[in-house]
């Protein structure tokens, strides 16, 4: 008998689906069994036990926590108490108890090794791992904004058995880039962002992987915003067939950045702390979505400028605009400016409005 009992509890454990549902079958039991046998029992004894306190008993019984205010007094409760408790109850609980340890020790397995699938939403898709200093750099950053200090990442790569470290709200899904099923498991369908690193900057190939990951992105979800790195700037062409997309142009900006600092000291650390959130004020945009009438954009960034907003840019059609003399404020623009928070485009459109007025 208790070969056979061994027996089916190894069985029970390997099939962890069925399993678990007959084992949450017989602890149903054993506790039903023993609260009805200690009620009907125990009752005709002592009249002021009732059903809630047969149940509070063999539930207390069968998770071995006895905390002593009931027992069974009567040979009937006794031999239920052995039959439903001893006999079925402490060893269901017990392997039921191993199987959920089990379980969410493989669950975190899975997780680390990226074999499962993530269930958040509105959440950001790193593609590739290109090194886990860089990766972790970029964490860092993206989540030293407010707006996206509690945004869950998801990072997306084949080559990586194990995500490298822990953080808080970051999942690694293990899959090959050009997958649909892959970005199924990331929940792609539901993020908000995705940003495309660049697997290599050795290998001349990373731009067009690089360009056929976005296009597989936008097969899976056509609307979600889309951040690629390209390498080489005659590469850009790759790109065009895919919307919804902004190309980073690492190496152009790095290669600037060395000869402007050549050229003039200070640039480069200027430049860094812009485009990092670590200090006060640094780089955001917003679109104009309400363009007040004939209103000039020299006119506008000096009412800007008396709130603490320094307006850098305008782009206009993939153009971008840095003298302001000739051109009007007009809806669709995006501006880039510097300051202390991100403005919404109403809030913008609110300054450039007092200034109109």
């Amino acid at each position: 008998m208790f070969y056979s009992l061994s027996r089916l509890i190894r069985q029970v454990r390997r099939r962890k689906e069925l399993g678990m549902s007959l084992l949450l079958v017989l602890i149903v039991v054993a506790i039903g069994g023993n609260t009805l046998s200690f009620y009907l029992f125990e009752s005709g004894a002592n009249p002021d036990i009732s059903i809630w306190d047969s149940i509070w008993y063999s539930v207390i019984s069968v998770t071995t926590i006895g905390y002593g205010d009931f027992s069974a007094e009567t040979l009937g409760a006794r031999i239920g108490t052995a039959v439903f408790i001893v006999l079925i109850g402490l060893a269901t609980f017990t392997t039921a108890l191993g199987m959920a340890v089990d379980w969410v020790a493989d669950l975190r397995h899975k997780e680390r090794k990226g074999m499962g699938s993530v269930n958040v939403r509105d959440h950001l898709v790193l593609v590739n791992f290109p090194g886990e200093a860089r990766v972790q750099q970029i964490i860092r950053e993206y989540r030293r904004d407010p707006d996206y200090e509690r945004i869950d990442i998801v990072i997306v790569d084949h080559d990586l058995e194990e995500l490298p470290f822990d953080k808080e709200d970051v999942s690694f899904v293990r899959g090959w880039p050009l997958d649909e099923d892959t970005y199924r498991r990331a929940n792609l369908e539901y993020a908000r962002q995705v940003m495309i690193l660049s697997p290599s900057h050795e290998d001349p190939r990373s731009d067009s992987l690089v360009a056929s990951i976005a296009f597989v992105v936008h097969q899976v979800n056509p609307d979600v915003r889309v951040i690629a790195e390209c390498l080489d700037s005659r590469h850009a062409v790759l790109f065009d067939s895919a919307a919804n997309l902004t190309l980073v142009l690492a190496m152009d900006v790095v290669n600037n950045l060395f000869v402007q600092e050549s050229q003039d000291s200070g640039v480069t650390r200027l430049t860094l702390a812009m485009t990092s959130n670590e200090i006060e004020r640094n780089l955001a945009s917003t679109t104009v979505q309400s363009a007040p009438p004939r209103t000039n954009y020299t006119d506008a960034a000096k009412a800007l400028l008396d709130h603490g907003v320094n307006l850098v840019g305008v782009i206009r059609n993939d153009s971008v605009h840095m003298d302001f003399d000739d051109i009007e404020v007009t809806q669709g623009d995006q501006l880039v400016y510097i300051g202390k928070s991100r403005l919404k485009p109403e809030e913008m459109a609110e300054l450039i409005r007092q200034d109109a007025g």
